[in-house]
């Protein structure tokens, strides 16, 4: 609704600019043609006119202007029409006190058919020109003037609605950056934080709103494990291990709820520069997130469900070459934000038969990973191929290789490990654990592999041929 009414706004504007505006153009114009054709006059040989100086006229003819031109006897020297006679009486000899040698175009008087006007006296060899240059009225609707003023009125229009679009992408991103934040926060363990974007955006609310209610609930289960604990230790002497893993879950929780909130954030961004399609894309796609990561904050990552066999799984056919393409463009705005350079190598007719919803999430959790572990500047390659009687999907990343003792431990749900020469630990969490569970569900295979400069996380699905 909001698209139209800037379309409608922008028709409206432009219309009310001609009305107004084009009038005193077209008598700008006029005005200086006028001028122009007076001074090309003073130029030629009144007394002889060749075809070469009767082709300056014809010019200016074409731009709807008329001459009528006599000499001191009032002998017609040059009339735009055949009637020489009437013109020079009607045009010159009732009106002789009003020429001069200094003329000056005369304003338009829309009562008269005569619109802008120049008389004026040219002296060439002793002798008086009477000189009269007209437009009418019939021509103020002339094309090739109402279209310069189009463009020069449309670009205006354009620019002040390009400001507008502009402030409007703004907007929407300045509460997703909020949510980034506050996110942070949360994986921080402050849980007293909370969040307030308005109620301007009924999508960005709600989605607020549930992250608040986590907060809350993680606060509360917190005081649970705490309290927990205490009595635990009493019992039971591998109690530091239970509360570990508390903690880890806690953490990932979170980890899972910033990433398609990074995601958002750089597609907000890119509405400041995208138009059209592009532009509904991105809305689009925002809105879909946020629905996503409402679904989300409100089942707490329901990860009971997958290891459950993920009993909700709906499978299809998928063509694997227009899902690839359909997630990557989620990941141009944030792989640009931390400039990175990112390559993709899709080939056709590659189908399988599985849960659309899943697979994207599994491939998310590959590019989330490989975004959060490469350097500003790095490399990403993508890669989607048929291997025998299998579909592969590749996400390689250039930065730090996987240890050999933590290739299997990785898979493994709430996993972390601390980096060689880091100070922090490197969450890997709950992302490859619903990988690997996702696709063993799909009759797949996952893995990884250490690459030359980097590591390569990939996974296969039994491929199927499609008739045309």
């Amino acid at each position: 609704m909001a698209y139209w009414l800037l379309v409608f706004l922008i028709a409206g504007s432009c219309i009310l600019c001609y009305k107004v505006f084009f009038p005193y153009y077209y008598d700008m114009v006029k005005d200086k043609q006028i001028r122009e054709a007076y001074m090309d006059i003073q130029d030629l040989d009144l007394a002889n006119l060749d075809d070469e100086e009767h082709s300056v006229f014809a010019e200016y003819e074409g731009e709807n202007l008329s001459f009528t031109i006599a000499d001191e006897e009032l002998n017609p020297v040059y009339t735009t029409r055949n009637n020489k006679k009437y013109l020079i009486y009607r045009n010159i000899k009732m009106k002789q006190d009003l020429f001069s040698k200094t003329p000056e175009v005369m304003e338009r008087n829309s009562k008269l058919k005569e619109t802008t006007k120049l008389r004026g006296i040219i002296t060439q060899n002793n002798i008086d020109y009477y000189i009269v240059i007209k437009d009418t009225i019939q021509k103020v609707g002339e094309a090739s003037i109402s279209e310069q003023f189009f463009i020069v009125a449309a670009a205006i229009i354009i620019l002040f609605a390009s400001l507008i679009i502009w402030r409007f992408a703004k907007t929407l991103s300045a509460p997703m950056e909020r949510l980034v934040d506050i996110t942070d926060k949360i994986v921080g363990g402050d849980y007293n934080t909370r969040i307030d974007v308005g109620k301007k955006q009924e999508e960005v609310a709600r989605l607020a709103e549930n992250i608040n209610s986590m907060a809350i609930q993680l606060r509360h289960d917190k005081m649970q494990i705490e309290e927990s604990r205490s009595q635990q230790l009493r019992q039971n002497m591998n109690q530091e291990r239970i509360d570990k893993i508390h903690k880890e879950f806690m953490a990932n929780i979170s980890h899972e709820l910033k990433t398609p909130l990074a995601v958002i954030s750089s597609q907000s961004e890119m509405l400041e520069y995208a138009e059209g399609d592009k532009k509904k894309y991105y809305l689009s796609s925002i809105r879909e997130e946020v629905e996503k990561i409402s679904g989300m904050v409100g089942g707490l990552l329901d990860v009971s469900a997958m290891e459950h066999h993920m009993e909700g799984m709906v499978q299809k056919t998928l063509d694997m070459k227009e899902v690839m393409e359909y997630i990557l463009m989620k990941y141009e705005g944030l792989a640009k934000k931390k400039h990175l350079h990112m390559e993709t190598f899709l080939e056709e007719e590659c189908f399988v038969y599985g849960d659309q919803e899943y697979i994207e999430q599994a491939v998310n959790n590959y590019m989330m990973n490989a975004m959060e572990h490469i350097a500003l500047g790095g490399n990403i390659r993508v890669t989607l191929k048929r291997q025998k009687d299998d579909i592969r999907v590749g996400v390689y990343n250039t930065g730090r290789q996987i240890p050999e003792e933590d290739m299997e431990r990785i898979w493994s749900g709430f996993y972390t490990t601390k980096e060689k020469n880091a100070k922090t630990f490197s969450n890997v969490g709950l992302g490859l654990y619903i990988v690997q569970n996702v696709v063993a569900m799909q009759n797949g295979k996952c893995g990884v592999k250490n690459l030359p400069q980097g590591v390569e996380f990939w996974f296969t699905l039994p491929g199927i041929t499609v008739s045309n």
